[in-house]
């Protein structure tokens, strides 16, 4: 009778996480995935263009991101990472408070545009609809050795508030041990693969624009309530709590910049 409920209820988070990937495909923070003429790499190439031909000289500002996303016809996130990808050329300077503006370096052709592969949003929009589906799994098949685990991440997180790098270590731990608390060892080697693609240095640079000790402040509280859903086997507020952290973190990363 037990084994019978607990295959029941597994059934339907199972189902839950279909609906929700369904629902989250309707949503915007599930962006169609540009057409490769239109990603952000082939953004900052023709942005690199016409600086080099003379539209955007050394010195000037560019058109806000909002112009920019109208007359390429693409999202303003796909723009800020492609001013991004600028940015670790060297081709553009980001001021914050005043604008984006071209650097001397643009005067010499582009070689490549870094991290050919998916940008920081994308890969944050994964992680949206995997890692709030694997919370509600853990919270579903987690152990009591697993809780341990994830506490022993959650509380390095707290002791190294200060210490940025091993903060962030941290923080990944944390999630794969979540992903490991789900049951599935798939899930936890996605969840390892997306947080390596997210250490790449668009990320890194994108970072040093909007990574504060506020927004690690608020990521530890949103720690706290993943894990109180845990430990109470709450597959809902689990989904929840993950879903509503990593929406946080790519608002604070679309915000103006600072």
């Amino acid at each position: 009778m037990a084994d019978r409920q607990s295959r029941s209820s597994a059934a339907n988070v199972d189902q839950a996480a279909t609906k929700a990937i369904k629902k989250a495909a309707r949503s915007e923070l599930l962006e169609p995935v540009s057409a490769p003429e239109r990603s952000y790499q082939r953004l900052a190439e023709q942005i690199a263009d016409l600086i080099l031909q003379g539209e955007f000289k050394v010195g000037e500002r560019l058109p806000s991101e909002r112009s920019l996303a109208e007359r390429f016809e693409i999202s303003r996130t796909s723009v800020r990472e492609a001013i991004i990808a600028l940015e670790v050329q060297g081709l553009v300077e980001v001021r914050g408070g005043s604008g984006i503006y071209v650097c001397d370096a643009a005067t010499k052709p582009v070689g490549f545009i870094p991290d050919g592969g998916a940008g920081p949003f994308e890969l944050l929009r994964a992680r949206w609809v995997i890692e709030s589906e694997v919370a509600a799994l853990a919270a579903q098949n987690r152990t009591d050795a697993d809780i341990d685990k994830i506490y022993a991440q959650l509380a390095a997180m707290g002791r190294n508030f200060n210490d940025k790098l091993a903060n962030e270590a941290d923080d990944r731990l944390f999630h794969i041990r979540i992903a490991e608390a789900s049951g599935n060892s798939v899930m936890a080697q996605v969840v390892t693969a997306l947080w390596d693609q997210l250490r790449g240095v668009l990320w890194k640079k994108l970072e040093e624009h909007f990574h504060t000790p506020q927004l690690r402040e608020a990521s530890l509280e949103e720690h706290q309530k993943v894990f109180d859903a845990l430990v109470a086997r709450d597959p809902v507020a689990a989904r929840d709590a993950m879903r509503e952290h990593l929406e946080r973190v790519m608002n604070e990363f679309k915000k103006a910049w600072r």
